[in-house]
């Protein structure tokens, strides 16, 4: 179809953190098809502290969902815009209602068959369905493609603050070692394991990183270790953290925000993938960075493990994480 005249764009995906990132090589072409246009960014609190600023973006217009009391008076600033397009990326009822209310003459999701919630009854233009997506970058980038916007190599232009930490000719590996789901979480030993192993064998200088829930999860790591591991977490904001993976020749993570951050910044990846799908969320370009334990429930997408013993995670060794982690390395050294 024919590219749709727009002045003033709403896009709007209000979250994750990993999501949000995931967002952004739509958004620098969205950016590069309306060169003139006002594009607004509906967005909640935690990844608009991440995102602010970004230059494909005009103006973020943030919506704290936890503050039903606030929506009144966000609809009337949703509607002051006055939107030619909203694009719902959420898939949400929350979001169906945003693109809804935004008084959009055009609104444009996903197909019924990947929207929740019905969501799809909030919009009035999908993009065809697609009995094999991709991960959700490229499901993003079919928004690009329907709306005919330039072909571009994916960029992210992620913001961060650079890392001042680093000794001079410290190679750093950073492993996060929280995660939003406890059943993407790793046994700590694990991670000590590890750690250890990185140190000794590929002469890494470990880092951890996680949020203010993973303070004590990272002291018991860094202390079983028994060799130096500093751990950032809970200390960092996101800009921080993601200048910390800015800095890193090795990214070790569970499929959560700081994974994908550290591919937004072409950082090399090892992903560790249990309950978390991979033909979704799989790092994007990075397919072979995933490693899993293949058990028959896995994978189930659920927050919290079913299954006495987490087979999922329990079962994947630091063998099969290290021998991952050194076959990167050395694609990475190899790499143009």
């Amino acid at each position: 179809m024919p590219q749709i005249p727009a002045e003033r764009i709403g896009l709007v995906k209000l979250g994750a953190i990993g999501d949000v990132v995931n967002t952004l090589p739509f958004a620098n072409r969205l950016r590069a098809g309306y060169p003139k246009a006002r594009i607004t960014w509906v967005i909640a609190p935690l990844s608009h502290a991440l995102l602010e600023g970004h230059p494909a973006v005009d103006e973020f217009l943030v919506f704290d969902a936890h503050q039903p009391t606030s929506w009144p008076a966000f609809v009337r600033e949703l509607r002051a815009r006055r939107l030619d397009l909203a694009i719902d990326l959420q898939r949400l009822i929350k979001s169906g209602m945003i693109t809804r209310t935004s008084g959009a003459k055009t609104r444009l999701g996903f197909d019924p068959a990947r929207c929740k919630e019905r969501s799809h009854l909030f919009t009035n233009l999908r993009i065809p369905a697609n009995p094999a997506p991709g991960v959700t970058v490229a499901q993003y980038l079919e928004f690009a493609d329907f709306l005919q916007l330039p072909a571009q190599i994916p960029t992210w232009r992620l913001p961060h603050t650079p890392f001042a930490g680093a000794r001079a000719g410290e190679r750093i590996a950073v492993l996060n070692v929280g995660a939003s789901w406890s059943s993407k979480l790793w046994a700590n030993e694990r991670w000590s394991e590890l750690a250890r192993r990185l140190t000794h064998e590929l002469e890494l200088s470990v880092h951890l990183s996680g949020g203010p829930g993973d303070r004590a999860a990272a002291a018991d790591i860094a202390r079983a270790a028994g060799v130096p591991v500093v751990s950032h977490a809970g200390e960092f904001t996101l800009r921080e953290t993601a200048g910390l993976l800015a800095a890193a020749e090795l990214v070790v993570s569970g499929d959560t925000g700081p994974l994908h951050m550290a591919v937004a910044l072409a950082r090399p990846v090892v992903a560790l993938f249990g309950a978390a799908d991979p033909r979704r969320t799989a790092p994007f370009g990075q397919p072979h960075s995933v490693v899993r334990n293949p058990v028959d429930c896995s994978p189930c997408r659920k927050r919290e493990c079913p299954v006495p013993g987490h087979p999922c995670m329990s079962g994947l060794e630091v063998e099969v994480v290290f021998a991952r982690a050194r076959e990167v390395l050395g694609a990475s050294a190899l790499a143009p």
